[in-house]
């Protein structure tokens, strides 16, 4: 029968390329020093496909049946390949399992101007704090705004974030800190990000 002859090249075809992605997949899994027992068994599954396909009744000679289990298997290394090479950008394992206290925010880019290092100056006189996450995208333009150098030298980022470098969450607990970034001076809460002007004026009109 064509159609059922036709099924089974198919089913070969698809065998292979199953065999194959799920070959790519165990060596991933071994490089990674991953176990994965549901892995394991989907191989042993695709093993199995490809060991029945290839015992139908075919019309083509066993070289053949054996190009065809091939061009499954290409097709699909390939994709595998792609797949496993799109994970340079992703998070790798050991960065996904990394325990408390070892995220840390992204560098800033951008260098302090004279007014921004002398703006430093005065919040780091008066003692005041700037509340924030290693994750929040406003805490990191709120550093951008005042630079390298001046958020160095002032020292008043405080980690928020439970599972950031050098968190200090209690201590954002105890001061009511509600969102992020946010600002204190004198005992007083300026929530949000601010420009240099804004800052400035923060300064002025705290106690």
């Amino acid at each position: 029968d064509g159609a059922a002859l036709c099924g089974a090249d198919l089913l070969l075809a698809l065998g292979g390329g199953m065999a194959a992605f799920e070959l790519a997949l165990l060596v991933r899994l071994l490089q990674l020093q991953a176990a994965c027992g549901l892995c394991l068994l989907s191989a042993g599954l695709s093993a199995a496909v490809l060991a029945l396909a290839w015992r139908l009744p075919s019309t083509r000679r066993t070289d053949e049946d054996a190009v065809l289990a091939g061009c499954g298997a290409a097709l699909a290394a390939a994709a595998a390949a792609a797949i496993f090479s799109a994970q340079g950008s992703l998070p790798t394992p050991e960065e996904e399992m990394a325990p408390f206290g070892e995220r840390s925010p992204a560098p800033i880019a951008s260098h302090s101007s004279r007014r921004a290092l002398e703006l430093s100056e005065r919040l780091a006189a008066r003692g005041a704090k700037m509340y924030g996450a290693w994750w929040c995208s406003h805490c990191a333009g709120q550093k951008e705004t005042l630079g390298a150098e001046a958020m160095g030298e002032g020292g008043f980022y405080v980690e928020c974030s439970p599972d950031g470098a050098g968190a200090e969450n209690e201590r954002c607990v105890a001061a009511g800190v509600k969102g992020y970034p946010t600002w204190e001076v004198g005992g007083q809460l300026f929530p949000g990000e601010k420009d240099l002007s804004e800052l400035e004026e923060m300064l002025s009109s705290a106690k």
